[in-house]
């Protein structure tokens, strides 16, 4: 029969904790905080969390190793996983050198001749007063456009509006294609040998030629950004009359996206199609009547498909980058790239690996690069060096709200060295388009969340993570000085915000790529703070160093002086980073250093040990793991004693992956051969007998026989383990005789599986 549910569950369901998470007696929580109080006594009841204030070794040590009343403030709990995914977002992962751009609004590539700003004419002509200008694509120049083109999903809703009016606003960012788009658009209206491109200062011009523009045709007229917002809605309605009156069809293009609302009914929001599908329009364009296969019975065109979708488009480098959708001018040398001589294998993945990292850098240096009035992310009424600054908060910070990022771009910038969050009015949309720029725009996505501060956040778009790590390299080799960097960075991490420190402690660990002794004297500043968040910032930043393989032997070099050394917070510190990922590079390592780091009192009220030790087991090292911290149960320190009995009641919470989840985890582990039962046993047995630990060991051990009764399998081998338990250790049979009598048997009344157990008593006294 299976007996009720036990009340008293494991809170822990992760195998690692949540300090914050829901605590079902007080003081209690997945790893224990604090001593749990003396469990010798039969009446014992729950722990109130706190130390005996007359145990002098209750204290904590202060960063040289002297003690320190002060408590420490609470953490975020982190998962390592978590913090190994993000800071593999902002290292690059383990490729180079990827296109990493999600554009928004941005067409097709079309003919590269017009995407690179190169329109090939065959006549043209003025309004007589050299105001205004205009040219005639020839039919084809149009139709050689029109075959490479990948049709965009705005083109339709242009049409549209192309059929009802005869002037149209088509917004988007520049060097998006939305010139092609249009070029096509009048075409399509009028023909291919009827589309003219038109040059005018500003759209009024139009208004005041003494002589009309040849009639029955499309005019393309590109505008300036400044031009752009100086359109005003009577020009447009004169404009529209005329080429009503004329009958011809007029395509503004420009960046109308802050005048939406203004100009309502004439604007069409240029949209892309995929990077991928411009891809394969513009190389199938390229080698049309090649043969690329080296076909043997006459060549059909088919190899030129496989050619492209098979040999290119599935390219890891190539896939990668075309999944960051690059823009239209960068897509175009690509392209040009591979159908000059049409490599494979490895000739295509060199050719890939000399281009693709160019254009980020170059694409970086265009957004840091504010001040350049002629470029297209200079800043029009704010100060440039605000706006480099708020761009690379953007890739330090993604993923934190609008007003934070501008808070820490102010400090960076010296506009706010105190680094008091300003009262003021919220950031408003264009001046956020300003501050980001259009070519970061197009990278990033403005979310709205009403649960961050200011109501947004700013994180960027898939396929965009390599943007990040290219632009902290343009910063620190062309902008700012490295010490400027760092202490920014610093000062970041020292702030509130957990979001905020563990952001800026990853751009920390990517900087010790440039000047490894530079960043770690920074962290180790860092790490020898009494603030725990700050702590565990720094050794974020040491998970981030060693994710990079040519710093990871001056990294474990730092963490064994640390470790060996007399400063607990910078023990408690090595102690962290395992905890959060390092133990997956160094489980080795991390039993050793760890060992050391138990020995200190301060982590008498800190469970990084214990994490760290629960990474190893995590990782598959439960074998090596196991038998260590039977060693550690045998330490004349009472300290590294404290921590195994601990690290096995984390364990014990654990429970194995279907489909034997009934089964706690260390005795499937037991059941599998892959730890002894005596090893098991034997960390049991201090676990149970310590007085910080017994409180919360028996209630765990109660839930066990309670899941195990009604599974025979199970409950065997629990028996088995308790025989192992209390075999020689009298007060642990007294103990368990006093927990079935007075605490089990009340609450579980038709357990079946306590009569065995009981039976076990007896066993051992015979």
């Amino acid at each position: 029969m299976t007996a009720p549910h036990f009340p008293y569950p494991p809170v822990v369901d992760d195998g690692v904790g949540d300090p914050d998470g829901p605590r079902d007696a007080p003081g209690d929580d997945g790893y224990d905080r604090l001593t749990e109080g003396p469990a010798a006594g039969p009446d014992q009841g729950p722990p109130d969390g706190r130390t005996d204030p007359a145990d002098p070794a209750a204290g904590t040590e202060s960063p040289d190793g002297g003690e320190a009343d002060e408590p420490d403030e609470p953490e975020e709990p982190l998962d390592s996983g978590d913090v190994i995914r993000r800071l593999a977002d902002l290292l690059g992962g383990s490729t180079i050198g990827l296109g990493d751009v999600r554009v928004r609004g941005q067409n097709a590539t079309g003919h590269g001749a017009v995407a690179i700003g190169t329109v090939n004419v065959t006549t043209a002509g003025t309004d007589g007063t050299g105001r205004i200008w205009y040219e005639s694509l020839s039919g084809n120049e149009v139709r050689e456009l029109a075959e490479g083109y990948a049709p965009a999903p705005s083109d339709q809703q242009l049409d549209r509006h192309l059929k009802r009016r005869h002037l149209v606003c088509l917004s988007g960012p520049s060097s998006s294609g939305r010139f092609t788009s249009a070029v096509l658009a009048t075409a399509r209206r009028h023909g291919l040998d009827r589309a003219c491109v038109l040059g005018a200062e500003q759209p009024a011009d139009l208004l005041g030629s003494s002589k009309r523009l040849p009639a029955g045709r499309g005019y393309v007229l590109r505008l300036a950004d400044t031009a752009a917002n100086a359109v005003d809605g009577f020009t447009l309605v004169a404009l529209a009359a005329r080429a009503e009156a004329t009958g011809m069809t007029l395509i503004l293009v420009g960046d109308f996206s802050r005048r939406g609302q203004d100009l309502a009914g004439h604007v069409v929001e240029h949209r892309v199609p995929s990077a991928v599908e411009v891809f394969r329009a513009r190389l199938r364009q390229q080698l049309t009547g090649l043969c690329v296969g080296w076909c043997p019975d006459g060549c059909d065109g088919t190899c030129v498909e496989r050619y492209v979708d098979d040999a290119c488009v599935t390219h890891p480098l190539l896939s990668a980058y075309l999944a960051g959708e690059p823009r239209p001018d960068e897509v175009v040398p690509v392209v040009e790239l591979i159908a000059r001589t049409v490599p494979h294998g490895p000739a295509l993945t060199e050719r890939l690996e000399q281009l693709l990292p160019r254009q980020l850098r170059e694409r970086a240096t265009q957004i840091l690069d504010a001040g350049r009035p002629d470029g297209p992310d200079g800043v029009d009424g704010w100060a440039a060096d605000q706006a480099r600054a708020f761009r690379l908060a953007c890739a330090v910070l993604a993923g934190q709200p609008v007003t934070e990022i501008h808070q820490a771009a102010r400090r960076l910038a010296g506009a706010d060295p105190t680094g008091i969050t300003p009262t003021g009015p919220r950031l408003r949309g264009p001046e956020v388009d300003t501050l980001l720029g259009s070519t970061l725009r197009q990278a990033v996505v403005v979310i709205g969340d009403e649960r961050a501060t200011g109501g947004r956040r700013i994180e960027f778009a898939a396929g965009s993570e390599q943007l990040r790590s290219t632009l902290l390299e343009v910063a620190w080799t062309d902008w700012w000085l490295p010490g400027q960097l760092l202490g920014w960075l610093a000062d970041l991490v020292r702030s509130d915000v957990p979001g905020i420190r563990q952001a800026a402690a990853g751009a920390i660990g990517w900087s010790a790529g440039r000047d490894v002794r530079a960043a770690l004297e920074t962290v180790g500043d860092l790490a020898r703070e009494r603030r725990a968040g700050v702590r565990q910032a720094a050794a974020i930043a040491l998970v981030a160093m060693a994710m990079q393989p040519g710093l990871r032997q001056r990294v474990r070099t730092e963490l064994d002086q640390w470790a060996a050394g007399p400063a607990a917070h910078l023990r408690d510190t090595v102690a962290r980073a395992y905890g959060l990922g390092l133990a997956r590079l160094w489980p080795d390592a991390a039993l050793m250093q760890l060992r050391l780091v138990a020995q200190a009192r301060m982590q008498r009220r800190n469970n990084s040990v214990v994490r760290g030790l629960v990474e190893v087991y995590r990782n598959g090292h439960a074998a090596t793991l196991v038998p260590e911290l039977v060693d550690w149960t045998a330490s004349d320190d009472p300290e590294v004693r404290l921590h195994a009995a601990r690290t096995l009641r984390v364990l014990a919470d654990r429970w194995a992956e279907p489909p034997r989840e009934h089964w706690p985890e260390l005795l499937d582990l037991v059941r599998r051969r892959i730890v002894g039962p005596g090893d098991v046993a034997a960390l049991w047995a201090v676990a149970l007998g310590m007085p910080q630990t017994a409180y919360r060991s028996w209630r765990t051990l109660g839930f066990w026989l309670n899941r195990a009764d009604g599974n025979p399998e199970v409950a065997s081998q629990c028996l088995a383990l308790l025989r192992h338990v209390i075999a020689g250790r009298p007060p642990l049979r007294h103990r368990l005789d006093h927990q079935i009598r007075h605490v089990w048997r009340p609450i579980m009344p038709r357990n079946d599986l306590l009569d065995a157990v009981h039976a076990l008593i007896d066993e051992d006294l015979s």
